[in-house]
């Protein structure tokens, strides 16, 4: 199963990397495209009985597409991405008790639309408020799980341009919406799991500079969730899903990942 998963990830990978493609063809007159690599230090936190029971941390590393068109005083933004890296893994056995050191892979994806409006449009400044709605789906190869999140943004854009260069920053709230964590049993020989940890809003923000055609920034973000209802089920995962009393539930988690990121607009 958890092969069965990872192959499904690389199927979504070529499938949006095919959709990048299409979209580059997009006549430029309609507005800008973008395309950038990011990396940055990702980390992710389980806590269990208020100890963290599973660690995970490293490099992080994405590669995207973004669309920008603009009608009156509207902007209309599109972004496909594709991300993924190995990380050092600090958990424990089933038992709670017997600590492991080891890694995982994270492969995903994400797509994300937004709608903006220039509130103050000038020669050297403009403000913009926005909204958008995304997407995120990522397998942990180690825990054989698979996420999907649905998401919400709401924040302001801002720009200012001098010297021949244009300062940048963005930032609000991420406001997770609906997110779902399958966790496969199967080569234990159980049924899979499905737990639906709760929302909780927490911030993203992204600054930086662009000279010409080219934009360097720095990205921040964080995803924070509350533990999840739980699950009748037989057995404990190793990662991700955990078991008391025969319930399984997703375990108060966070995530942090700050990132350095190089575009260039065509």
């Amino acid at each position: 199963m958890r092969e069965r998963n990872f192959n499904r990830a690389i199927c979504r990978l070529a499938a949006l990397f095919a959709l990048c493609i299409a979209f580059t063809a997009i006549d430029a007159y309609a507005g800008e495209t973008s395309v950038y690599f990011k990396t940055g230090w990702f980390e992710w936190d389980e806590q269990l009985n208020g100890s963290s029971f599973v660690k995970e941390q490293g490099f992080l590393h994405a590669a995207g597409i973004a669309r920008k068109d603009e009608v009156s005083r509207f902007t209309f933004n599109e972004l496909l991405e594709v991300w993924g890296g190995e990380l050092d893994y600090d958990g424990h056995d089933v038992t709670g008790t017997v600590p492991i050191d080891s890694s995982t892979i994270y492969i995903g994806t994400r797509e994300e639309f937004s709608l903006g409006y220039q509130a103050l449009a000038e020669e050297r400044l403009n403000v913009e408020p926005f909204a958008a709605l995304g997407h995120k789906f990522w397998v942990r190869t180690r825990s054989g799980e698979d996420w999907n999140l649905f998401y919400a943004k709401a924040g302001v854009a801002g720009e200012y341009r001098t010297g021949g260069c244009t300062l940048f920053a963005r930032g609000g709230a991420f406001i997770p919406i609906y997110t779902r964590n399958h966790v496969s049993l199967s080569d234990s020989g159980y049924s899979d799991v499905v737990v639906e940890p709760k929302s909780r809003v927490t911030g993203f923000a992204e600054g930086g500079v662009r000279v010409g055609a080219v934009s360097v920034s720095v990205e921040y973000e964080a995803v924070k969730f509350s533990q999840s209802a739980n699950v009748p089920t037989q057995r404990i995962a190793t990662g991700g899903a955990q078991i008391v009393d025969n319930q399984a539930f997703q375990p108060p988690s966070d995530s942090s990942l700050i990132s350095l990121k190089l575009a260039y607009a065509f």
